[in-house]
């Protein structure tokens, strides 16, 4: 799906062993109607992080004591304006968890610009 400059209107992060319906996500996306940056997957909601183990995130790194809305699973799309902010506002940081980076990342961009979140199973029933 493209924009009106001509480039990439989403982005969709996967995970490496899903096989991906690319038909069926732009479908999905079709028929959201989104006035905002969109942020779509399976999404959580009163999520705790870890602060112990493997996983851990740091209160530096999250210090709420429940995460905003993010998705999870196989995978999620996210609007391409999300995806430069990420890519302009975290160039030199790791990437530690990747569903837990890319909440605190949209939480960030959301903090400027309102985000459109938008639950979707069919995102995730896409890939199989």
């Amino acid at each position: 799906m493209e924009n009106q400059s001509g480039t990439a209107a989403f982005t969709m992060k996967c995970d490496d062993e899903t096989f991906e319906r690319v038909d069926a996500v732009l479908n999905e996306i079709d028929s959201i109607s989104y006035k905002k940056p969109l942020y779509t997957g399976n999404l959580n909601l009163l999520h705790r992080p870890l602060r112990n183990g493997k996983w851990a995130v740091t209160c530096e790194e999250w210090s709420e004591e429940i995460y905003p809305l993010y998705a999870n699973g196989p995978g999620y799309v996210i609007a391409s304006d999300i995806a430069k902010f990420i890519v302009s506002q975290h160039r030199n940081r790791s990437l530690r968890m990747e569903d837990v980076s890319m909440v605190i990342w949209v939480e960030q961009f959301h903090s400027s610009v309102p985000v459109q979140y938008s639950h979707s199973w069919k995102i995730c029933n896409t890939v199989a």
